[in-house]
């Protein structure tokens, strides 16, 4: 979609069944039963393997709180430049997918540079806020097999460090929201 002076124009939310697009994220294997909820932050540079951990080790028993996985399954397997095409409609998602699984006490993963100091403190504070345990784990490589692996990407394949600025503000709201009152 663009207009006569070449930029993209928004998508319409309309397009999308946005009901659909958020019940992806959930199973019942998300819901802290008799634990405590928690947080799981794979944090580690560029290319470093955070995705590739995420889904070997937290495929299950977690909500994804992810702006790159949200943006590929609008784009539907074509390829857009990230994110405007499917800003709006990606944003209304993660927000609401950040906030419902606060709200329902569920575990949590996302993935971080940091490539935002005070942001990320920012998010670890307001989820021991609301009785998130915290979990950070460090996802380390060589740097040149980063650099590599992050030259390398494919289109579907999208940095953390565009998706990380999307998940800061969706989970902080959705802490920020929990302790607010009804």
């Amino acid at each position: 979609m663009s207009n006569e002076e070449g930029r993209r124009l928004p998508v319409a939310v309309s397009l999308f069944d946005i009901g659909s697009e958020v019940d992806r994220y959930f199973d019942d294997s998300s819901v802290s039963r008799s634990e405590k909820a928690c947080i799981t932050i794979l944090m580690g540079g560029c290319a470093s393997g955070k995705t590739t951990i995420r889904k070997e080790r937290f495929a299950t028993g977690y909500v994804l709180v992810d702006a790159a996985e949200v943006f590929l399954s609008l784009s539907r397997g074509k390829f857009f430049p990230f994110p405007d095409t499917f800003e709006e409609p990606m944003n209304m998602i993660g927000r609401l997918v950040a906030k419902r699984a606060v709200s329902e006490r569920r575990h949590i993963v996302t993935e971080l540079i940091p490539f935002d100091f005070e942001g990320t403190k920012s998010l670890i504070d307001a989820m021991n806020s609301i009785g998130y345990l915290v979990t950070v784990q460090t996802i380390t490589c060589d740097p040149d097999v980063g650099w590599q692996r992050n030259v390398a990407r494919a289109d579907d394949n999208i940095s953390c460090c565009y998706a990380e600025p999307y998940q800061l503000r969706w989970l902080l709201d959705a802490a920020t929201g929990a302790l607010e009152p009804a």
